[in-house]
């Protein structure tokens, strides 16, 4: 188990998960979708399908699991259905069908499919960070993490939490560590860069597995670009592309870091789990606390 992402949302205030945590996962454990549900979202064991087991602990680092099942109902299926039947209404009744008689058509149509569509099935991770009072999201979207972070604020009664941000913004900041090269401590460039003009309608560069100090990369952020996205590798344990929201995407561990991780291919569930969370919690901490440093706000 090893995060993809890294969405990072800091408490607002000092914050202690409760004695009865796994019991109030418990309460909005996944449930399968009943017959007309199109969707359904709730924790799942972090251990797999054989345990009932929600979450997992490892010193103050609370490693959880949420689950979302959504039904897939192709809208041509529905339209094609939906056709035939408003050309059935015109044949028999010898009259047009209009928009709203079209729409609850539609809706009916919808209802009598569900049952026999078919399930997508999606995880998100997240652990929380009670040393560092943060909760880290593998989500590459915004909008999915939120998602979980709703969920949990649901089983908790409250999360008081909000995105980190640094005091500088981080296009100004990614695009003088790109131009001038002299990155914090631990930090080298990596391989991968997007660079966007600030007028609306100006142009983007995207380079991948290139050598981010050529003169004709820096060309661009010298003409006016600003940088977006920016490939990283931290203390050469870690590779990642940070962006302008601060999201960590593409998070990979060197073979230094995985080849620890081999000791334990007989090991126990819980004991795997236990070196994974270890090693994610330490390692990506540790990355952001040199990312805090900086100028956290």
């Amino acid at each position: 188990m090893w995060f993809k992402n890294a969405r990072v949302y800091r408490f607002g205030e000092s914050f202690q998960l409760p004695e009865d945590f796994e019991s109030q996962l418990q309460a909005h454990a996944f449930k399968p979708c009943g017959r007309q549900d199109m969707t359904s979202f709730g924790w799942v064991s972090v251990f797999g399908a054989q345990s009932e087991v929600l979450h997992h602990a490892v010193e103050q680092s609370y490693l959880v699991c949420a689950q979302r099942e959504e039904k897939v109902l192709p809208a041509a299926v529905v339209n094609a259905e939906l056709e035939q039947k408003v050309q059935a209404i015109q044949e028999t009744e010898g009259r047009p069908v209009n928009g709203k008689e079209k729409k609850n058509l539609k809706e009916d149509i919808t209802h009598q499919l569900v049952p026999q569509a078919f399930s997508k099935f999606r995880k998100t991770w997240a652990y929380i960070d009670l040393k560092r009072q943060l909760v880290i999201v593998d989500e590459s979207s915004a909008n999915k993490a939120e998602d979980l972070l709703g969920l949990l604020r649901a089983s908790l009664g409250s999360l008081p939490v909000k995105p980190i941000a640094l005091a500088e913004s981080a296009e100004v900041l990614l695009t003088e560590w790109l131009t001038t090269q002299a990155l914090p401590d631990r930090f080298d460039l990596g391989d991968e860069l997007e660079l966007r003009s600030p007028q609306a309608d100006g142009g983007i560069i995207r380079c991948k597995q290139e050598d981010l100090t050529r003169e004709d990369v820096q060309a661009h952020a010298a003409a006016g670009k600003q940088v977006v996205k920016l490939g990283l590798v931290w203390n050469e344990h870690i590779e990642c592309v940070i962006e302008a929201d601060w999201a960590l995407k593409r998070l990979k561990a060197t073979d230094q870091l995985l080849d620890d991780q081999d000791d334990w291919n007989d090991a126990s569930p819980e004991q795997k789990l236990d070196s994974d969370l270890a090693l994610v919690s330490a390692e990506l901490g540790a990355l952001l606390d040199d990312l805090f440093s900086i100028s956290a706000k």
